[in-house]
Formats: structure tokens, sequence, C-alpha cells
């Protein structure tokens, strides 16, 4: 297939990852029950107002990385979009069957920038379906989609790494999350990554040249 019509190919499949989002709402409520998995540890963690800004830049910030990926490499698109959307599917499947909500939201003082962006994600961002976390999802799958790919210009490698990591490390520090929803989210990602690369390698295993089979025959 002609590499434009792979680009438009995997941009049309981008469009699954907003679909399945629209079942997000009717999940983030207390209706079903909520259970808690903050620990001493996650209550130690301070408030850092600037996390705010990549945790904020999120969506924006996954849509450039996966539409870089759909022009750079198609194949390394498909995957992660596959893997992207089966992360989500399970995430939900998740939080029906196993609410949680997220640790004891501060209450913020102040009416710089930080704190009024703070105030307004609080506002909008009801403080369940956290475990396993989106964000944490999302973010982690764009490392282990750069992780060790040759065709990639390395330095973008580092940007998306970077930038994902302060993702990760915001919904912990701006009490979006606790710990647990950061380790199961990355388990999950690796799990299905995996399960996602072997399927796919399987489907484009190259068929074996078989050498026919030829009877001996015998002169006299």
């Amino acid at each position: 297939m002609n590499k434009k019509w792979k680009i438009v190919g995997m941009l049309c499949f981008l469009l699954s990852i907003p679909a399945i989002m629209l079942i997000y709402p009717y999940l983030n409520t207390p209706s079903r029950g909520v259970h808690t998995l903050v620990t001493s540890l996650d209550k130690a963690i301070p408030v850092v107002k600037w996390f705010v800004i990549p945790y904020v830049a999120w969506v924006g910030y996954v849509t450039i990385t996966l539409i870089y990926f759909c022009f750079k490499d198609p194949a390394l698109a498909f995957k992660t979009i596959l893997v992207f959307d089966l992360g989500l599917l399970a995430c939900f499947l998740i939080y029906y069957f196993y609410q949680t909500v997220g640790p004891v939201r501060p209450e913020i003082i102040g009416h710089d920038v930080l704190s009024q962006l703070l105030q307004y994600v609080y506002q909008i961002d009801q403080p369940y379906n956290c475990f396993p976390s989106i964000h944490v999802m999302s973010s982690y799958l764009m490392i282990r989609a750069v992780r060790n790919h040759p065709r990639l210009n390395k330095w973008i490698n580092w940007i998306i790494i970077c930038f994902s990591t302060s993702i990760i490390l915001a919904t912990l520090f701006i009490k979006q999350h606790v710990i647990m929803d950061v380790v199961a989210s990355i388990l999950l990602v690796n799990g299905l990554y995996k399960i996602v690369e072997l399927v796919t390698g399987w489907l484009l295993l190259p068929k074996r040249n078989l050498k026919p089979v030829t009877e001996n025959t015998l002169s006299i």
C-alpha cells in the first residue's frame, strides 16, 4: 500500500480514541460505590503547582505525538493507537467494577495563574476514574513506543520521554492520582504492548519458502 494512504488510514484510526473516550463521563461518578488506594506515602507527597502545566497539556501533547507517529512510521502508529484503545477499554472495565476515589484535594489559596489553573482542573475533573490512570497510561505508552526505536529522531524521542515523565509525575504532585494508579497504568501498558507485538508479529510473519518434494528416480 502507498505510504500516503497508510498515513491517511492511521489518521482515521486515530479518531477511535476520542470515540472511545465518549464513554468516560458516564463512569466518572461514585454511584457504584468507591474504594480508596491512598497510602501514607501518597499523603506525604506535596502539592507542586507548576506540575499543572504538563497535566493540562496532556491532550494536545498526546494528539501531536500520535500524529507524528502516523507520518513518521504508520506501523508504529497502528500499534500505539491499538494499545491505546485496548488500554482505554481495560480502564473503563475496571472503573465500572472497581471505582476508586483520588487523594484528598487541598484547598488552593492564591490568585496566580497556576493556582487558578489548578482550581479549574479540580472543578472540571471529578476525583474518580483513578485506577488505572489514563493520563499515566497514555503518557507511558508514548515512552514505550519510542524506546529503542531507530527510525525516530533521537532528540524528539528524548522530548517525548521527558514530557511524558512530567505528566506522570504531575498526576501525583497535583493530587489527582495515587502511586497505585501509576503502577497499575505502567503494568497495563507493558502487558498490552507485549500482546499486541506478539499478535502483529505473528500475523506479519513471512511465509516460509518450502522446497517442493520430488521423488528420486533410479535409472537402470
